[in-house]
């Protein structure tokens, strides 16, 4: 469990959070790091002549992206901090901080690594302009997804566990296969459709040559951040509403 001082800035709860994640047994790092070789098995086995010309492989930090912060980490910002949340669950503030902390931890994990992909292909494309599109998009298209999957915290939070226990207690099915279940396909869409609304506007009745491409990233900027902000409060006051429920849910590990 990572050390927080409730009161620190919020620079110094992400660090702490990060050194949390690099220490073991690695959940989230683990997890990040299963999703990225997916993607790149997938995406290279689609078709190798195919995925590697530049105006197939330029969206590849796209894909990997999306796929990386589609899992539970995302969505169980409250059950994978038991302790540490129940103790703020009095507070909207303090308990949407929580969620913030882990949601930027995560951020900082995969989209910078996002970009600096991106921004390594444009060499091998004819117009750059494309590449620092993509770039941009990497690191603000995931914000829609967070806030929509920390609305699920306070839902269908859960207990972590090693995967040999998870399988054994056949009884956590149920909870974790949902929460799985949302991660990976049912919140991806609706926060991709939210989220690059503004940038469809603009490729739709703009244009869409490069610069449109460069244009609709940054004007979908503030739009993701607005929208993860608004996930977060909804969370939080989600979370105040079942407060009672949910201490005692994470007070009891053997729930899972």
């Amino acid at each position: 469990m990572a050390v927080e001082d409730p009161h620190g800035s919020l620079v110094s709860q992400v660090r702490a959070e990060l050194r949390f994640m690099f220490t073991p047994p690695f959940e989230v790092v683990s997890s990040v790091l299963v999703n990225v070789a997916i993607v790149l098995g997938v995406w290279f086995l689609i078709n190798p002549d195919l995925v590697l010309r530049h105006t197939a492989l330029i969206f590849l930090p796209v894909a990997i992206a999306s796929w990386s912060f589609s899992d539970v980490p995302a969505t169980n910002l409250i059950g994978g901090k038991a302790d540490h949340a129940r103790d703020r669950l009095h507070d909207a503030d303090l308990i949407r901080r929580v969620m913030t902390v882990q949601n930027l931890a995560l951020w900082v994990l995969i989209a910078p690594a996002c970009m600096l992909l991106a921004l390594a292909l444009t060499p091998s494309g004819d117009d750059a302009t494309i590449s620092i599109a993509v770039a941009i998009a990497v690191l603000f298209l995931p914000f829609p997804y967070l806030g929509l999957a920390a609305i699920v915290a306070p839902l269908l939070p859960f207990h972590p566990m090693p995967m040999r226990e998870r399988l054994r207690r056949r009884d956590t099915w149920l909870r974790y296969g949902i929460a799985v279940a949302l991660a990976y396909l049912l919140l991806t869409t609706p926060a991709a459709i939210i989220s690059l609304g503004p940038a469809m506007l603009v490729l739709t009745f703009v244009g869409q040559d490069s610069i449109h491409y460069l244009l609709a990233a940054i004007l979908m900027t503030p739009w993701c951040i607005f929208l993860w902000q608004c996930g977060l409060r909804i969370a939080a006051r989600i979370a105040i509403r079942r407060q009672t429920w949910l201490a005692e849910f994470l007070a009891d590990p053997t729930r899972g």
